[in-house]
């Protein structure tokens, strides 16, 4: 993470000069000031839909994360060296969605991007839980089964990578829309209150994955084959339909997401007058 840190500080040196320069009316920095500066922030509506979408999409990935390795363990019963195969989804699936999320913003307004990544992510994340419980899934154990899980899962992937840099994208917009509306640029605001959200929200989903295996009765120290059937079954209810609830609530609160290409030229005229 350092050297990741480090070479983006040095390879993106050359933007400084072209950095717009802090207003000299700036307030002295207190904390008073800081606490407006984030109250302004966040009375954004384009900003508090995000937040919040941000929000119930953190239970889905938080659940999905915590009972990956008990999905994988007891409900597909994969041996550790099939597991291991599973990261393949991450690696295709991130440089998919790195490699064609530009292209997806040049061609389609980013509120539909956004809206139909989180979707995707919400259906594909859970629909081979949903097709395993409804028999339709490869055998367990299977290579199968193993390279059934990695394709619908880049999918997945894919649609969080897109839906990631898609959100980090409209901060900017949002930044620019804030700068429009009050006359001040706050790129550090939108982003740290953004970051600290998503620390605190983080730990959501694992806490309701938790939760949900006690409901359940979970076994600890469980050993695969020696689970009541009833409860695996109920674990896949968890980690599909449960899961991809939370999904579809965060999805009304990404469409509330307004700034379109339209709306954002319009916005990025007004601010070159003001030069």
């Amino acid at each position: 993470m350092t050297v990741c840190i480090l070479v983006s500080a040095i390879f993106t040196r050359d933007r400084i000069p072209l950095l717009k320069k802090p207003s000299s009316d700036l307030d002295e920095f207190n904390f008073k000031n800081l606490f407006l500066d984030i109250k302004g922030a966040l009375s954004n509506k384009n900003y508090q839909n995000l937040l919040l979408g941000l929000l119930f999409l953190a239970v889905l990935i938080g659940t999905h994360e915590t009972l990956s390795i008990y999905m994988a363990t007891f409900f597909w019963e994969l041996s550790p060296i099939q597991i291991g195969y599973l990261v393949l989804n991450n690696i295709i699936g991130y440089g998919v969605g790195f490699a064609i999320t530009a292209k997806l913003h040049d061609k389609f307004d980013k509120p539909l991007v956004i809206f139909v990544s989180v979707f995707v992510l919400t259906i594909f994340w859970s629909l081979p839980i949903l097709l395993g419980l409804l028999g339709a899934a490869p055998q367990n154990s299977s290579t199968e089964l193993v390279i059934f899980l990695i394709s619908i899962y880049a999918i997945a992937s894919a649609s969080g990578s897109i839906l990631n840099i898609s959100v980090m994208s409209a901060l900017a917009d949002i930044t620019d829309e804030h700068e429009l509306k009050t006359g001040k640029r706050q790129e550090g605001i939108f982003y740290a209150a953004r970051a600290f959200f998503s620390k605190a929200s983080n730990g959501m989903g694992q806490v309701v994955a938790g939760l949900c295996l006690d409901i359940i009765n979970f076994p600890r120290n469980a050993i695969p084959g020696e689970i009541p059937r009833e409860t695996i079954i109920e674990l896949g209810y968890i980690d599909g339909p449960f899961a991809m609830i939370w999904g579809f609530i965060a999805l009304i609160f990404y469409k509330r997401y307004k700034i379109n290409k339209a709306y954002h030229d319009e916005i990025k005229a007004e601010l070159i007058k003001k030069i």
